[in-house]
């Protein structure tokens, strides 16, 4: 990391009360972020990347994403619920959108807009980089938040593949607040809150690789609302309506993996889940793999229905997709249903508020910004990295041995924590009691224990 260079931000929170340090998510970690201190699950800020993994393997419940407060909702006179269609793919067929945004507007919002309603703007934008860098081969999409924080901190001779596009989230809260305001609402009165099914998104909208201003006010877990709209389906009125047109049936998959192909010509690669993502950046990143074209990526299987904050199956979730898209195929196909499509050109102030100028690489590698104390610190990990027994049993509270090399040459672990390198000093009982609290049995507690007896 660069001098001066601000920490990421994450929006992963450890409840230490529920965590038993058991290092399920530590292993699971993908970027090494994790350590156990205090026998607690501690999360690096710099090296998360929001994938959520961690969240998906905790036997405890014990990670959990903090949302915004839903009282805050009422500081704003227009309250804009911005819903992907992921959220819909919860629900059973049997309730339809209509009776759903209802039950949303019940909740206090004054308006809901889709955010899939600007993917004809995100095909120009993607367009317009492609065609801008001829040089580039394979194009990366910008969709999901996690990917990209992960080919910055672990792939970052990758960056450039990156399309440098926002989310389309940011456009959609852009697009209906300036409509709002060309009816006469003020910016200051405007709130957009964005349902989000995934960590990723949210530091997305707190901590924006761009750096740009964000008009998203606040953020809503997907459960947290689902649970809330559930309970109110049974008696709905049916009633509310979102203020854009209806989606097309394309529109409709854009979350999904394989959901940005239709709207594109040419090659396309789609690559869903954590280990089939690190598969394919690793070859890429090392030439193994050929894949001229666009490769969409989601960090969670299936798609945004895979993501942590998703209630039901994501297998279900997709089919229900997948069915409500044919079902707007088979409408507008007999003309029972044409979508009032809006203006969908892209203006200069689009184009600039949602292109990023440059995505720079995170390294979490990065020893010291003086590159010969950086080498001799290196050369020093090598060292104790060959001292160490290499069985990566993670009692030291690192996920792996080369990790608690690199912790003891930053300051932020001794060599005393690897209990196969001294078993039976002090300083050892002492280390590990640091790592795992009170649950160590160490000699004096054993000799008490004796002489109590």
């Amino acid at each position: 990391m660069a001098s001066g260079e601000p920490y990421f931000r994450h929006s992963l929170r450890v409840n230490d009360y529920l965590c038993k340090g058991c290092t399920t998510c530590m292993r699971s970690c993908p970027t090494g972020a994790i350590r156990i201190r205090n026998g607690k699950a501690v999360v690096n800020d710099n090296k998360c990347v929001d994938c959520g993994e961690c969240m998906q393997v905790c036997p405890h419940k014990a990670i959990y994403i903090k949302q915004d407060d839903f009282g805050r909702l009422f500081n704003y006179r227009y309250r804009v619920c911005l819903v992907p269609t992921t959220f819909i793919g919860q629900f059973e067929e049997k309730y339809n959108t209509k009776a759903i945004y209802s039950c949303i507007m019940k909740l206090g919002f004054t308006h809901i807009y889709e955010v899939e309603h600007e993917m004809s703007r995100m095909v120009q934008l993607y367009n317009m980089y492609m065609d801008d860098h001829p040089e580039i081969t394979t194009f990366i999409s910008p969709y999901c938040p996690a990917v990209t924080r992960l080919i910055q901190v672990r792939f970052p001779s990758l960056v450039d593949n990156v399309i440098h596009v926002r989310a389309p989230l940011e456009l959609a809260s852009r697009v209906i607040t300036k409509r709002l305001m060309d009816e006469g609402a003020s910016r200051q009165s405007i709130g957009v809150f964005y349902v989000t099914p995934c960590a990723a998104k949210i530091a997305a909208v707190k901590y924006p690789v761009s750096g740009k201003e964000t008009y998203v006010s606040g953020v809503i877990n997907m459960d947290f609302l689902y649970n809330k709209v559930l309970l109110m389906l049974h008696d709905s009125d049916k009633s509310a309506q979102p203020i854009n047109h209806a989606l097309t049936s394309k529109d409709v998959l854009w979350s999904l993996s394989g959901g940005e192909a239709p709207h594109f010509k040419g090659a396309h690669y789609a690559v869903d889940g954590l280990k089939n993502v690190l598969d394919f950046l690793e070859k890429l990143e090392d030439d193994a793999v050929d894949a001229p074209g666009l490769v969409e990526m989601r960090m969670c299987d299936q798609g945004c229905v895979g993501g942590v904050l998703s209630i039901n199956n994501r297998f279900v979730a997709r089919k229900r997709l997948e069915y409500r898209a044919r079902l707007f195929e088979r409408l507008e196909r007999s003309k029972l249903r044409t979508p009032t499509v809006d203006d969908t050109s892209l203006t200069p102030e689009m184009i600039d508020v949602m292109t990023i100028p440059e995505i720079k690489p995170r390294s979490i590698f990065k020893l010291n910004d003086n590159f010969a104390e950086a080498f001799k610190m290196a050369e020093r990990m090598k060292k104790i990295e060959k001292a160490l027994p290499g069985v990566n049993c993670s009692a030291c509270g690192a996920p792996s041995c080369s990790a608690l090399a690199e912790d003891i040459v930053r300051g932020d672990a001794g060599i005393d924590t690897c209990i196969f390198i001294n078993r039976h000093s002090q300083a050892s009982e002492d280390a590990i009691r640091s790592i795992w609290g009170d649950r160590v049995k160490t000699k004096e507690i054993n000799k008490e224990n004796k002489e109590d007896k």
